[in-house]
């Protein structure tokens, strides 16, 4: 599912996601694992050479309600890039569940 992202250089405020099956109800991720989104300025990449890096995910809560979440780390740099969120679901199988633009917009503030 395509959602973008626009941050400003800094911010460390989480990204959640909902997870929703066709029908619109929740996922229960709570067997879920090894959640990751990973960041890179090309939409194809061949390979990670040129990531700007990979944030570890987590359920937001116990994950029956569908949400887990990840932190930026603040300190990348500002520019127009494109991200993918992937996990383990409860039958082994590899998953990405978002995906789309990920912006990095110069703060004000510079600490």
């Amino acid at each position: 599912m395509a959602i973008n992202i626009a941050i400003k250089r800094g911010d460390t405020k989480r990204h959640t996601f909902n997870i929703k099956d066709d029908a619109g109800l929740v996922v229960d991720l709570s067997a879920w694992t090894a959640f990751v989104m990973a960041v890179n300025p090309s939409n194809k990449p061949e390979d990670a050479a040129l990531e700007v890096g990979k944030i570890a995910g987590a359920l937001t809560t116990d994950g029956t309600d569908g949400r887990c979440s990840f932190v930026p780390p603040g300190d990348w740099a500002v520019g127009k890039y494109y991200y993918d969120v992937q996990a383990i679901d409860a039958n082994g199988d590899k998953l990405t569940f978002a995906d789309g633009r990920y912006t990095i917009e110069q703060d004000i503030a510079k600490d």
